[in-house]
């Protein structure tokens, strides 16, 4: 059976959409700990401005369960261990500095969802 090679259409991800166990609570969390602005919202999701053309939405589900396994996205910053030392003074889990390409480590949100934060 050959494959058909089709020519890609999709220019880019528009949102990543996160799960959350309770909207406000998480909402006051990432506005708290990372500074996003609330772009919108309603009573399940929420919008948060982090960059131009990138969407960051949180996701209030019923059945919530955290994304622990994996890293669902990154966070990119310019200095990978002065937000993890922020971070980490501000009460969040966060691992040990990965070295290498990118340099990176991951956080635990308050709703025990894993994110990993690069150095680019």
């Amino acid at each position: 059976m050959s494959k058909q090679v089709v020519e890609q259409f999709v220019d880019r991800i528009d949102a990543v959409f996160l799960p959350v166990k309770n909207l406000q609570d998480s909402l006051v969390w990432y506005q708290t700990m990372f500074g996003f602005g609330l772009r919108w919202s309603n009573e399940r999701m929420a919008g948060l401005a982090i960059a131009p053309n990138c969407g960051f939405h949180l996701v209030q589900i019923s059945d919530f369960e955290p994304i622990n396994k994996y890293t669902p996205f990154n966070f990119v910053v310019k200095d990978v261990e002065e937000v993890r030392a922020r971070l980490e003074k501000d009460g969040v889990t966060v691992s040990e500095v990965r070295n290498g390409e990118p340099k990176r480590f991951d956080l635990t949100d308050n709703n025990g969802n894993m994110i990993s934060v690069i150095q680019l």
